[in-house]
């Protein structure tokens, strides 16, 4: 199964990659500065199931290269970005599976991240794949009630606002050595192969 990241420059999708691999094969940055310029994979294995967990370059990059403003760059991909990101999602080699959409905690209450959850599903990926939300930077204090918020925030903006099994919620990690990797780890997989299994179980109906 193909699993694609994608979210803005910065949002943690490279941590993201090192969280399931557990260890460092990502280069990480913590400014906004890209470490991801083109689609780079890696499999993870977890079981009996072999997942291709693909990094992709940050949303609003290129937009940032046409000096295009901030405000304008968030609220809609360049085209070039956007029918780059379409071919790559909707494209035959890989075949994406699934797209977790990644957003920082404290941008979950802004609407125009929830355009951009609309944008991905709606328009780059027709409907046509599963996108699930990793809110990643997580404040222990903001852990309770995060969903309802999100929920919230997207309220009028999205056509299918997803399920809560295909939500996650991840903290600003210390490090490679820090005790909640693992525990992280467990549960991004488990929302991973959950929907996955639902996937491959919708795809053997339609045959």
């Amino acid at each position: 199964m193909h699993v694609a990241l994608v979210g803005k420059t910065g949002v943690g999708k490279s941590t993201l990659v090192n969280v399931l691999k557990g260890e460092q094969v990502a280069e990480v940055n913590n400014n906004v500065r890209p470490c991801t310029t083109q689609p780079m994979s890696y499999e993870v294995v977890e079981g009996d199931a072999r997942y291709c967990i693909w990094d992709t370059r940050g949303l609003e990059e290129a937009s940032e290269q046409s000096g295009i403003s901030r405000m304008l760059k968030l609220a809609r991909m360049v085209p070039d970005a956007e029918r780059g990101l379409k071919n790559f999602l909707c494209g035959d080699n890989p075949r994406i599976d699934l797209v977790l959409l990644c957003i920082d905690a404290k941008k979950i209450r802004v609407n125009i991240h929830w355009k951009i959850y609309n944008k991905i599903y709606t328009d780059l990926c027709e409907k046509r794949l599963r996108v699930a939300i990793v809110v990643t930077h997580m404040c222990e204090r903001d852990f309770g009630g995060w969903k309802t918020t999100c929920e919230v925030a997207a309220r009028g903006v999205v056509d299918e606002f997803p399920t809560a099994s295909l939500m996650e919620a991840v903290p600003m990690f210390e490090g490679p050595g820090d005790p909640r990797v693992e525990e992280c780890k467990r549960r991004i997989m488990g929302l991973i192969s959950s929907a996955c299994r639902r996937i491959a179980r919708s795809l053997a109906i339609s045959l």
